[in-house]
């Protein structure tokens, strides 16, 4: 897509519709809904938005908020990292690293529990980086406390769930820095924490020492583009720019004090909307109490949301067709997330802070909200931040120097969680937040605290999918073993349109670890185990990309050290229809019988299992079927008495 052209955001477009009536500021009444809910159908593009609204609120992982949320890679995943010795990344031991006994993820449940209220956790640079444990990601609760596994569910937090069901979801946005809130604020406005400490930085913490590199605000302001920072007498100390000198020293009547560090009232950003003089960018700082951050409650921040931006919006038809509402979170708190983020390797430039790596940190709560993201589908790009700098680069042609070139790789800029061909102008109805602000103050003092459940279960997710928003994820991986060195080597190749991080697990046979690569577009990544060497032949390797792809690779490199015996191997590449083309072959001297079974993507049972026979120097092919959703995942063992597997899971989208 093409940047916007110069054509005129200068200004905000005239407000027409307002007057329309409110259930209270937290919900539409069904007639309000049914006057908006005609969808225009004309297909749209960059061109046709005129605003950009960034509400960042405090402190809330996607599991967290959302892991039991259909059609999100939630509690159902399958494509889970695996721990040495049996069980993976969602049985968290108490001791981490050390063993103890296993913590599941738990339900916060509200209607029992003060859970509201549940309190803040260890959000430290030391402490992400704890649980982070070198991308093993297995050291939550010592780093945390037994309540970074808490999450909550549909009604607990209905207003976010409502979001989620009427608007994109990003289930792989991931928060820019292991860390605090501030540094990844910094990363939303600026793009960087200045590593290199050439401005006052590195930031890897909540000290504000006072900063001189530039904004992204300071950016626009040059390039003629209006924007504003909608922040009110308490801001909780939220807003980014008020940590830079050029801000701090700025004259009040100057455009970066202006707009930048101007408090304003509580309707400020609502009587822009109706008054037309909406900038073409705007960041919204919420108050303490309304930030969602623990141990304020979630039903706090989901009135802020609607009563402050969304109900503005919905109030004017002409502003909401034209307008992009971004709204995510800062850093997870200490709350348990199950995805491992891609990391910078090691000597990424940009990307480490005394030795080490800057992000990226968990997942975060992101939804996109706006007419072209209108319905509960799915975006399943890597995002972080800067991201959404980038989705503004695109629009304003404004281009943000500060974002390292690894992020430019991994992190996408959110262009594939919109749907410009199929804009939808209607505004859902929303839960009534006042409601849920009076069920929460009935609440207080009366429900007894909150308590991890003796018996463990596995959390459940809800059933159903949703839209999958198409993303241009390719790759081709390949294994082979180099007998003479006793090397099993993996080589992953990026066939598709987008860059992405990858990483590399040996689970068993030899030290839990784990190794990170980059794999841009075009590009390839190989390496080698040295399985002989160091495990005396025997392997277990599972290699992570993004949305769900796993590669997993077992067997002994001793085998193929033996003429006489059958040398099997499997490998996949992706096929239009959402198929894979499935190759086996056998380089060894005897016949080899491989068995192909259907473990059951998520969405889908596991199909029945299919033998092949392949003789010595031959091979066989056939194809394997994705579910509807494009999920897959299949597993391709072989008698070869070296316990031989190969595992292929992910998702496909043509």
């Amino acid at each position: 897509m093409s940047p916007l052209s110069r054509r005129g955001f200068l200004g905000a477009a005239a407000a027409t519709g307002a007057g329309l009536a409110l259930a209270g500021p937290g919900g539409l009444t069904p007639a309000v809904a049914d006057a908006m809910a005609a969808t225009d159908g004309i297909p749209g593009t960059l061109d046709d938005i005129e605003h950009v609204v960034v509400l960042m609120q405090e402190n809330r992982s996607f599991d967290h908020y959302f892991g039991t949320l259909a059609g999100v890679r939630g509690f159902g995943d399958r494509s889970l990292v695996r721990f040495a010795g049996g069980g993976d990344v969602l049985h968290q031991r108490l001791l981490g690293l050390n063993g103890g006994t296993t913590l599941l993820p738990w339900h916060l449940d509200t209607k029992t529990s003060n859970a509201q209220r549940v309190n803040g956790l260890d959000h430290s640079w030391e402490g992400g980086h704890s649980a982070w444990a070198n991308g093993q990601y297995s050291n939550w609760i010592p780093a945390k406390t037994w309540l970074t596994m808490g999450h909550y569910q549909r009604g607990d937090i209905p207003f976010q769930f409502a979001l989620a069901d009427n608007f994109t979801v990003c289930d792989q946005y991931f928060c820019s820095s292991m860390t605090s809130t501030n540094p990844n604020r910094l990363f939303l406005w600026t793009g960087t924490i200045d590593p290199r400490g050439e401005a006052g930085g590195p930031v890897t913490d909540n000290s504000e020492k006072g900063y001189t590199w530039t904004t992204y605000p300071e950016r626009l302001e040059a390039a003629g583009v209006s924007w504003r920072v909608y922040q009110q007498e308490d801001n909780y100390d939220d807003n980014a720019l008020a940590w830079f000198k050029q801000f701090q020293n700025a004259p009040k009547d100057s455009p970066l004090w202006v707009n930048g560090m101007t408090r304003r009232g509580a309707t400020a950003f609502a009587d822009d909307v109706a008054a037309g003089r909406l900038p073409a960018v705007s960041w919204v700082v919420a108050p303490e109490s309304q930030s969602e951050h623990p141990n304020f409650a979630p039903a706090q921040g989901a009135d802020f949301t609607a009563s402050y931006v969304l109900d503005a919006l919905a109030k004017n038809s002409e502003v909401w067709a034209k307008t992009v509402v971004f709204l995510n979170y800062d850093e997870n708190d200490g709350f348990f997330d199950h995805v491992v983020p891609p990391t910078a390797p090691e000597g990424t430039p940009d990307e480490f802070v005394n030795g080490q790596p800057i992000g990226l940190g968990a997942r975060v709560p992101m939804i996109v909200i706006s007419p072209w993201s209108r319905g509960a589908r799915t975006c399943s790009e890597v995002f972080d931040h800067t991201s959404v700098l980038r989705f503004l680069e695109n629009w304003t042609g404004v281009r943000e120097t500060n974002i390292s070139q690894w992020r430019r790789t991994v992190c996408g800029d959110l262009m594939s969680a919109f749907a410009f061909t199929r804009k939808d102008v209607s505004f859902p109805a929303l839960p009534d937040t006042k409601k849920l602000l009076d069920d929460l103050a009935g609440q207080r003092w009366k429900l007894p605290p909150l308590v991890p459940p003796l018996i463990q279960h596995q959390p459940t997710q809800e059933a159903g999918d949703r839209e999958a928003m198409p993303v241009g994820y390719r790759f081709a991986t390949t294994s082979w073993t180099q007998p003479d060195s006793g090397l099993l080597w993996v080589k992953v190749e990026n066939t598709g349109e987008l860059g992405a991080g990858f990483s590399m697990y040996a689970v068993n046979h030899r030290k839990f670890g784990a190794w990170q690569y980059t794999v841009p577009a075009g590009g390839s990544v190989q390496d080698y185990f040295s399985a002989l060497g160091v495990s005396g032949g025997p392997y277990d390797i599972d290699t992570h990309g993004p949305d769900g792809y796993v590669r997993g690779f077992k067997g002994d490199v001793r085998t193929w050290r033996d003429a006489a015996k059958a040398h099997p191997e499997a490998a996949v590449v992706d096929q239009a229809g959402r198929t894979l083309k499935l190759t086996l072959t056998n380089s060894g001297g005897a016949a080899v019988s491989f068995v192909i079974s259907a473990n059951g993507a998520e969405g889908a049972g596991a199909g029945s299992a299919a033998t092949v026979t392949v003789q010595p120097g031959g091979s066989y092919e056939t194809v394997l079927a994705a579910t509807s959703a494009g999920r897959y995942d299949f597993t391709v063992t072989a008698n070869s008495g070296d316990g031989f597997a190969r595992r292929f899971a992910g998702r496909l989208y043509s």
